[in-house]
């Protein structure tokens, strides 16, 4: 699918309030269009999800939160994750944490790109 094309159906996604928890035109810019690629930094990010968890959980003083979820954001920003990036936006604004929504959208995030993973 063409970039212009999937820019079409991501925005039309959003429109649609079917919004996807990785924005895969944002990814595909990054990697040149490597599908392969894109899968493995998918699954690296992935493969940090249990690492940012703890960070989240563990976060006790605002250093800690501002950090866990400074993090988060960077790396969820990176890979196309902007619902968590603004989640943890937000945390890192107000130095707490709405555990049960991001753990959601980590949940959401690794249905899809397990999904994403067994479809290549």
């Amino acid at each position: 699918m063409g970039m212009a094309l999937k820019a079409d159906v991501v925005e039309a996604c959003k429109c649609a309030g079917a919004e996807k928890p990785v924005d895969l035109v944002h990814l595909s810019r990054l990697t040149m269009g490597d599908r392969d690629l894109e899968l493995e930094v998918l699954k690296m990010f992935l493969a940090q999800i249990p690492n940012y968890i703890e960070m989240i959980k563990s976060a006790k003083t605002e250093q800690e939160i501002y950090v866990a979820s400074h993090t988060i954001k960077g790396a969820a920003s990176n890979v196309g994750a902007f619902k968590l990036a603004e989640l943890a936006r937000n945390a890192e604004k107000h130095s707490a944490f709405d555990l049960k929504v991001i753990l959601s959208e980590m949940g959401l995030i690794t249905d899809y790109v397990s999904m994403l993973s067994s479809e290549a």
